[in-house]
């Protein structure tokens, strides 16, 4: 199979179906194998957990760049376009270079059946290895033990928070979660962050053989503090300005991980260029001022109860509240009423996508007085300040009704 342009691939991948999967990682294999992709030559770094996930990925490839690596970023999901999900040294990969990767890719691999998330996580890995890189960063898309990038040897494991999200398909306690999660460890040293003290000991079983360090083994009464071999970065509030308490977080995992990386390979670790790129890196969709607009890609109830947590304790309130969410997601009632409450008025866009919920029917979860439209762009209508946020895809939807907040 041959892709003449990359809007003919763009056809074939959502042919493919965004939320289409397959557990199991014999695809993976298969096509690595056919691929010839079986180790990267680079050191892998592969970041999993329910919240964070992105935040962190991205917080780790900054620090490393900044020191000097050549870096590939593989996350997901996309807000606007597709190529967001492959970087290489901080730049999205021209159409050119996505359309000889999937070419590539399906002139051996056209037979093995690989799903949407497969067939991107193959095709990264082809670019990153035309590249020679230094560090290449997977960031899970789905649990661990059959999670595509699980299915390439890691260097260092990232553990995010672990919270309850996707129990459809983990199943449906943090338990659950946590064992899938698991199968990320095992294979290479890894850090984590906080997490429940069950978590925590499924993880030390799992993980067994290797070292596991823990961000809150680094926590002091003025933020963090990441030990580096005789030195060390100490991480206060006060280093991440205009960021949400809750990235504080990310931040200082990020920066454990490339402690590890960085004495593992010998190479420098700054503390001041750290503190300075931490404090400076942006991301779309995690809380982003847009005028009048904060966007946050909070889905899940860990999520939406951090960024509760972060307006509650500025004291921001909003004329709007615009939410959606999707169907497998759970909304727990506690979490709608905090947020109901940071806002004068609930507005429920409908998203043109099956997972998504019915609009009305989601503005009765808010009870008396939240709204429906009839789409994103009649939500928005409303005047006064607004927050968007409940889903990924609806960030993406409003980035695409505004590409030119993404430059």
């Amino acid at each position: 199979m041959t892709f003449a342009s990359f809007a003919e691939f763009e056809s074939y991948l959502d042919s493919l179906g965004l939320f289409s999967m397959q557990l199991g990682l014999s695809r993976m294999h298969e096509a690595l194998g056919l691929m010839g992709l079986e180790r990267p030559s680079a050191m892998v770094a592969h970041v999993v957990g329910t919240n964070g996930k992105g935040s962190t990925s991205g917080f780790l490839e900054a620090l490393a760049r900044a020191h000097g690596l050549a870096t590939g970023l593989y996350n997901s999901p996309h807000l606007a376009s597709v190529r967001e999900r492959i970087r290489v040294r901080g730049a999205m990969v021209p159409e050119e270079g996505w359309l000889a990767a999937a070419n590539a890719v399906m002139d051996r691999c056209a037979g093995v059946g690989l799903t949407y998330f497969e067939l991107l996580t193959v095709m990264a890995l082809y670019i990153f290895g035309q590249e020679g890189l230094d560090l290449i960063i997977l960031e899970a898309g789905l649990g661990g033990t059959h999670d595509a990038t699980c299915a390439i040897p890691a260097d260092l494991a990232v553990m995010t928070p672990v919270g309850l999200d996707h129990e459809q398909i983990l199943g449906p306690t943090l338990a659950d979660i946590a064992r899938d999660k698991s199968g990320a460890l095992g294979r290479c040293p890894a850090v984590t962050g906080a997490q429940e003290e069950a978590v925590m000991e499924i993880f030390r079983q799992a993980g067994a053989g290797h070292p596991l360090l823990s961000l809150e083994d680094c926590r002091t009464s003025s933020g963090f503090l990441i030990p580096v071999g005789s030195a060390s970065l100490l991480l206060p509030p006060a280093s991440l300005p205009g960021h949400p308490p809750y990235q504080l977080r990310n931040a200082a995992l990020a920066a454990l991980a490339w402690s590890r990386l960085a004495l593992a390979r010998g190479w420098q670790f700054d503390a001041a260029l750290c503190t300075q790129v931490l404090g400076t890196t942006r991301f779309f969709g995690r809380f982003c001022r847009h005028g009048r607009i904060l966007v946050d890609g909070a889905h899940n109830p860990m999520g939406l109860t951090a960024l509760c947590e972060a307006l509650e304790a500025a004291g921001e309130h909003f004329d709007v509240l615009v939410f959606q969410a999707m169907r497998d997601k759970t909304l727990e009632p506690a979490v709608l009423e905090r947020l109901r409450a940071l806002a004068d008025t609930v507005v429920i866009p409908g998203l043109p996508m099956e997972r998504a919920f019915d609009a009305r029917e989601l503005a009765a979860l808010f009870g008396s007085g939240a709204l429906a439209a009839q789409d994103l762009q009649k939500a928005l209508r409303q005047e006064g300040t607004v927050l968007l946020c409940g889903s990924l895809y609806l960030v993406g939807a409003y980035y695409e009704l505004f590409p030119e907040q993404l430059l």
